[in-house]
């Protein structure tokens, strides 16, 4: 009888290992995907607000342009983070939806703000850090570009 016993309470300690694994696995599998999705949205409210950033520098530039009558030179450097919690971004401008897009690398979490301008959109791209948004004379249009 001594040697069921002393099986039963291995057998016994061998489950209560396993059952307790099982468990915290369980714990860090949920709690990873919990971190995850909050990281996405905590990037998506930072692209939202650099967003609305980079649309209101656009307009202001759009309203310098179709105040000044001759050939206007404007530029307008506005510095934002290099990376939203801890990936690097880019800020793109659609001019067949009048959109501007923000998306990040990784994880990939993409943001659009609409534009609304007097001056037509140039297709253009700036990456995250110094943006440029400027009046291209050449073709009449209004681009952003890495600063």
């Amino acid at each position: 009888m001594r040697r069921n016993r002393a099986v039963s309470t291995t057998l016994s300690y061998t489950l209560s290992l396993a059952i307790a694994s099982i468990l915290v696995s369980g714990l860090l599998i949920a709690g990873g995907n919990f971190v995850e999705s909050r990281q996405e949205q905590v990037i998506r409210d930072e692209l939202e607000v650099i967003g609305q950033q980079v649309a209101s520098d656009i307009a202001r530039v759009d309203r310098l342009v179709v105040a000044v009558d001759d050939d206007p030179t404007v530029n307008l450097d506005h510095t934002f983070p290099a990376r939203v919690s801890g990936t690097g971004y880019r800020v793109s401008i659609d001019p067949a939806a009048d959109e501007l897009t923000l998306e990040s690398t990784a994880p990939e979490v993409s943001v659009t703000v609409s534009l609304t301008t007097r001056t037509a959109l140039g297709d253009s791209t700036a990456g995250g850090g110094v943006i440029t948004v400027f009046y291209d004379e050449s073709s009449d249009q209004l681009e952003v570009r890495d600063g």
